[in-house]
């Protein structure tokens, strides 16, 4: 016998379906492409590559309805090390910085959804 762990959420928290093929399917919608995840919004992120992430392209998680804690950005298929001026101006923000690849940050926003954690997300989408 399997035990199904899968969450049960109740309410209209963001969940991350499924990712690839240049996609996100968050909740009941599917987005082509990078993503930004705040407010309960999904909305596309003008990015394709970790080079343009800056603090600019990251402006509208900072405009939030919400207060956060943990900003999580998915740079694509591989990891690095965020930029340090980057990092420092999250900080800043009063934010804390996850970056990791896109699969990881995307299993990682469902695991602090869960939790309850007050998290929003960026998300370059892999093949």
């Amino acid at each position: 016998m399997s035990l199904d762990i899968t969450p049960v959420i109740t309410d209209n928290r963001l969940m991350i379906k499924s990712y690839g093929e240049g996609t996100f399917t968050v909740n009941d919608h599917k987005v082509t492409g990078a993503v930004l995840l705040y407010d309960g919004k999904v909305e596309p992120w003008q990015i394709s590559d970790v080079s343009e992430i800056t603090l600019d392209s990251l402006a509208p998680l900072f405009n939030t309805e919400e207060d956060y804690d943990i900003l999580l950005i998915g740079i694509g298929a591989l990891s690095q090390m965020p930029p340090k001026t980057l990092k420092e101006a999250v900080k800043e923000k009063g934010l804390i910085l996850e970056w990791m690849n896109s699969g990881a940050a995307a299993r990682t926003f469902n695991v602090l959804q869960t939790e309850d954690r007050r998290v929003i997300a960026a998300l370059i989408a892999v093949d």
